[in-house]
């Protein structure tokens, strides 16, 4: 399956294709900096749910166009998190841990904030060495979301996400596979091959199999991401309505540093 453009000629945000290897594509494309919405989370979950219901498929390679991977939310936006009908972000996201196809995602470029997030909800991540990776939501005046208070410390441990949560600093492709965020670092520019070969070879398994074993894997993590994005979601509520979230919004978009008073 794939999804072609619209009437008016415009490239679809998603798209989706099951190749005879049976790993099944997932492309997001929002230019210039992937920038996720609900709509966008939502349609995720939606192909990964449709695609598990597909005998072609037993794997997904989640990756997207351009030079950058995901930036998370956009700020700038008027509502970031919150679709016009009132859905949250994460009551979308939680699907993407509850599906049940094992997911690798390439990340070829900037995986920031959200965007960390939405790659550490997959099982794994191949990372070429121009890939950033960081939380920096300490560095907006935000608390971390997207179920990273889950996801970070299991990829990691506990000491490392607290450095990358409390510092917000940005690791290379290198540093993030040395870490764990990283399961595979491949050449420059080829994430999405190394990322497809893993799929094929987790595809090449007994599809049943590799279906229970995750189910025993992951059973607690759902839930346990369920929780953490109830509290992720109450103290970023909280924090927007402080001075230092909107000096950090702020520094961010002019590009200079912030200068927090901690109100």
């Amino acid at each position: 399956m794939t999804d072609q453009h619209d009437e008016a000629g415009h490239a679809p945000e998603l798209t989706v294709e099951v190749g005879d290897d049976h790993v099944a594509t997932i492309e997001f494309s929002r230019p210039p900096s992937n920038f996720f919405s609900v709509s966008l989370i939502r349609q995720i979950a939606e192909a990964c749910e449709s695609l598990a219901a597909d005998p072609r498929c037993r794997a997904v390679v989640l990756c997207s166009a351009g030079r950058v991977f995901c930036a998370g939310a956009d700020f700038d936006a008027a509502h970031p998190v919150r679709a016009t009908d009132g859905t949250h972000l994460y009551d979308q996201a939680i699907r993407l841990f509850e599906q049940p196809l094992p997911v690798v995602v390439a990340v070829q470029g900037a995986a920031i904030g959200g965007g960390l997030g939405l790659a550490l909800a997959a099982d794994f991540r191949v990372a070429a060495p121009e890939a950033r990776f960081a939380a920096n939501f300490a560095l907006l005046g935000f608390h971390h979301g997207f179920a990273l208070t889950v996801t970070l410390p299991a990829a990691i441990g506990q000491q490392a996400a607290l450095d990358l949560l409390y510092t917000g600093r940005r690791v290379g492709g290198e540093e993030a596979h040395r870490l764990g965020l990283a399961d595979r670092l491949t050449e420059p520019g080829q994430a999405r091959a190394g990322a497809h070969a893993l799929a094929a070879h987790i595809a090449a398994s007994a599809p049943l199999a590799v279906r229970s074993i995750r189910a025993t894997m992951r059973a607690e993590l759902a839930a346990r991401a369920r929780a953490a994005m109830a509290r992720e979601r109450a103290e970023q509520d909280r924090l927007m309505q402080t001075s230092d979230w909107k000096e950090g919004v702020a520094a961010v978009m002019q590009r200079r540093p912030a200068q927090f008073t901690g109100s």
